[in-house]
Parts: structure tokens; sequence; C-alpha cells
């Protein structure tokens, strides 16, 4: 799951000096910029006294659908692929840019007021926020331009520390800019956790040089970030949620001598439902609950593999309908190891079914485990043909939808006369990219880090859900697709028809 969040306000607070007046109540909140920076004397209090001028940035974002995730457990925030990034866009122009500095990023202790100024002239604009208060209903900083720093429960602008799991924890998170002209990004998944959980109160953030640049003798000017409100849209505060909620069903891509994992889905008029056993309708959940037997032939009868299986967990809930067996095929098993000299495969035959071997539950088709691959040269990349299947033409900005990846091995490949549907390939590691067809930019990224762009796969081949309010309205998109094998990347552009997003009414 790879998720945009938009920013809902942000604003920057200065107390820029002007024609000798210093203008605290000044708000730029619908200004195009979030402009970060430290003037020291360019101005002066009478004959000979430096002013020092600064500015400080407040963004605020909408967690609600993280939120709403988090309540449905559809995301685990523990889980070790959980991640969010703060990230702010630089919009250098050629203007003059400082080098060399240091940003904090501070979880907001007190909400703002976005405010409807957009005078950055001469910061006539009067509203809130402002360097003095943050909005209307909480009245003035603690100290003014939000500067009271503290543990979380004080009384304090923004937070330095809390305590999480028992340990008193710092949450100030520093970027360094060497050339001024860097992205600001920065990995605020502590933060969000804790707001989550109710730890943090949900305020947004406060971004500011730091303490020593703030008070120093020097002037930094001026470093811009795309606000909310700039015209370009793919500019926009963002924070970056990822997790990877992708489903490694083996089905088609089962080895010997390697852990697997197989799946079996169960429905009740077209809606997952959990399996129901027993005369007393006994419903099938929890961990250790089903039985996953392997079934293959060999001379005299056959012969059987069992397997305990659980339901399956998708974040921190299970799964209604969906349970999975985790599987290992040694080579050396010798009741089947003859099977390998007559066939480059074993065919076995699943069947899921209850604890005590009395129900059974589902027989499914037949899969196939193959031994491990071994060679005395390092294996080449094959040539495969990707394709992704399921789009239309045009999505609203609303919809989610599951396309379908069809990989194929180029040189497996035969020419026939009657239509057929190819067995596509499915391969453990693979991803998905969602590219802007204009401007060629990576809306979402590959992600090989917190597989948040991982593919997901199961009896019938490869799959991920789109999510389309990640996107623009207005703009047309296209899916890359990149196969990671044995440490080498192969990506495949434009794997996909270009779609269209668009905001219905």
């Amino acid at each position: 799951m790879f998720k945009i969040l938009k920013a809902d306000k942000d604003a920057y607070i200065t107390d820029r000096v002007i024609r000798s007046v210093r203008v605290v109540s000044c708000n730029v909140g619908s200004a195009g910029s979030l402009d970060l920076f430290k003037l020291y004397g360019i101005t002066f209090s009478g004959s000979s006294t430096p002013n020092t001028e600064l500015s400080r940035l407040l963004v605020h974002f909408d967690l609600d659908p993280l939120r709403t995730l988090v309540t449905n457990g559809k995301v685990d925030t523990t889980n070790p692929s959980f991640n969010c990034t703060l990230k702010l866009f630089d919009v250098y122009g050629g203007q003059p840019t400082p080098k060399n500095f240091r940003v904090t990023v501070h979880p907001m202790s007190r909400s703002f007021d976005e405010g409807l100024g957009r005078d950055v002239v001469f910061y006539g604009d009067n509203d809130f926020c402002n360097f003095l208060s943050g909005s209307r209903t909480q009245g003035g900083w603690i100290l003014s331009g939000a500067a009271s720093g503290g543990h979380s429960t004080g009384s304090v602008d923004y937070i330095v520390t809390t305590v999480i799991n028992n340990v008193t924890t710092s949450l100030e998170l520093t970027q360094l800019f060497e050339t001024g002209e860097e992205d600001l990004e920065v990995d605020v998944t502590q933060i969000i956790s804790a707001t989550l959980s109710g730890i943090l109160p949900d305020e947004g953030f406060r971004i500011a040089l730091t303490s020593s640049l703030e008070t120093d003798t020097r002037t930094y000017f001026v470093k811009r970030f795309a606000s909310r409100t700039a015209f370009n849209e793919d500019k926009h505060p963002q924070l970056i949620v990822k997790f990877d909620d992708s489903v490694q069903d083996d089905a088609n891509d089962l080895f010997l001598d390697s852990s697997g994992s197989l799946f079996v889905y169960n429905y009740a008029q077209g809606s997952p439902a959990n399996i129901i056993s027993g005369s007393a309708g006994t419903s099938i959940t929890g961990s250790n609950c089903i039985i996953l037997k392997l079934i293959t032939e060999i001379s005299g009868g056959t012969y059987t593999l069992a397997f305990t299986g659980s339901q399956h967990y998708s974040g921190i809930n299970p799964a209604t309908g969906i349970y999975s067996a985790s599987v290992f095929l040694p080579s050396t098993n010798a009741t089947y190891a003859s099977k390998l000299l007559q066939s480059s495969s074993i065919k076995l035959i699943p069947v899921w079914g209850s604890l005590d071997g009395t129900v059974g539950y589902l027989t499914g088709t037949a899969i196939y485990a193959y031994p491990p691959t071994r060679s005395t040269s390092l294996l080449e990349p094959k040539k495969y043909v990707v394709t992704v299947t399921g789009l239309k033409t045009e999505f609203d900005i609303d919809e989610q939808t599951f396309l379908k990846v069809n990989i194929f091995d180029k040189t497996s490949i035969k020419v026939v006369k009657t239509p057929v549907e190819l067995p596509g390939s499915v391969i453990r590691d693979v991803h998905y990219s969602i590219r802007d067809v204009n401007t060629s930019v990576p809306i979402i990224p590959f992600d090989t880090t917190n597989n948040s762009t991982r593919v997901s796969s199961d009896a019938s081949g490869m799959y991920f859900k789109l999510d389309v309010g990640n996107l623009i309205p207005g703009r047309s998109y296209v899916v890359d697709v990149m196969i990671v094998t044995n440490d080498n990347e192969q990506i495949f552009r434009s794997a996909s028809a270009s779609f269209r997003v668009i905001d219905l009414p």
C-alpha cells in the first residue's frame, strides 16, 4: 500500500521588519510558497542594533484516511514495513538560497488556522495564524513565533520529547541542505504512530532552522517550498504512507528446499466469508485452525504431507475468509525424490480441511513443486514480456480497483492458430510504479525498501490495487513494472495502456 495524504492547511509565520515596523500580525496562509529564512542585520533597531527576522513553517495533514485504515485493521503501525515520510518540494527558481544549513522538524502541540493572507512583499494581510497567535480559538502562542518547545505533557507550542513504551523519546528530526535546492524529506513514522495512538495531539508539524542558526549572526535567505495552494499540484506538501500489504501465494511458484505459502479463499454470495464447519455452524477463525494436505501419487498409492494453516492477517486483523499455510518441501525426502528422476517437478493436489480430518473444505487444482535451480554460472535474467490489464480509459478520483500483472517468459511463448489463455509466470519480487505520461515523473515510485509497491499473487496470477486517490484529476498516467531477480532489476516501462483521472461532480 502506497498512500499520499494531502495537507489540509499550511502557512509560515514571520516577524519581518517592514519600513522600520515589525509586522508580527501578518498572515500568508494563502501564499503559493512556504518561505523559510532568517535575516540578520538587514534592518536595524535605532541606528546600530541589528535586527534578527525569521520565519517558521506550519503544516498539517488530514490523517483520517490513514486513521480509518488503522481502525479497520488494514494497516499495522507496529509492522516494520510501516513508514511515513513528510515531504516538502523545493521551488527554487533562481533566487538566492542558503547552503549548508540544517532544518528541524517537530510535532505541534497547539493548533493553527491557515488564514487568507497572501501579501509576501509588505506582509500587510492581518489574519490567523501569525507570529503572535496560532488561531482564533486558542489565542496566542506560549512564546511568540511558536517558540516554546518541551515535553508533550507541558504547556508548549511544539513537542520535543514524549514517552513511548515507557521510554522518554526525542521527537526532533533534522535534515541538512547542502546545496539549498533539496526537497525536505524526513521520516516521521514515530510521530504519526504516536499521533494515531493518542500519545501526541494531531496538530501538524513545525519546521524551522535549528536554534543555533536562528541565533547566530548570519543571514539565511531564502529556502522556498511549495505550499498546498501552489499552482503545480505535484509539488504540494505530502505525507507519504508506505505499508507492505501484499499477499504472496506460491501456488504457481513453489520450489523444493524453499519456504512457501499457499492460500485458500472462501466466499458467500460473492463476498469473503469465514468457513463454517460442523453441524453447530462453527466459524473457522484464528491461528492453527485449518489443515492443508498436499497429496502426490507414488508407486503403490499416494503420499501425503500435512501442514497446519491459520486465518490470514491483513494489517492487525484477521482477513475474513482468507486462510494460509506455510509449507516446506525438502528435496531429500526419499519418498518423492524418485519422482524428480522421472519428471522435472512434483505434482501435488492441495486439500484443505478441518483439524480433525473429518471435514473437507476444498480440493484444489494441481500445483507443481520444482527443484531448486543449480548452476556453475550466474543466472542470466530472462527475457520477459509484461502487460498490465484491467484498466479503463478513465478513473474517478475516488476509485480503487485491482489490476492484473501478466508476466511471460519470451523464450517460452509459442504461436498457435487457436486463441488460448497463456499461463503467466509468478515471480516473488515484482513492483509497480505509476508515472505521469506528460512529465514522465513517477507519482508512485518503485519501493523495494518497505515493499509498499509489491505486487501480490494468488493461484490465478499476479495483481495489485490501484488507489486513484493518490493521483491528480485531469492528468494521464501509465503503469511501469519492475521485476527483481538475483539482485537484478528489470524495468518495463508503459506496461499498461495510459489512463486518465477525472473528478466526477
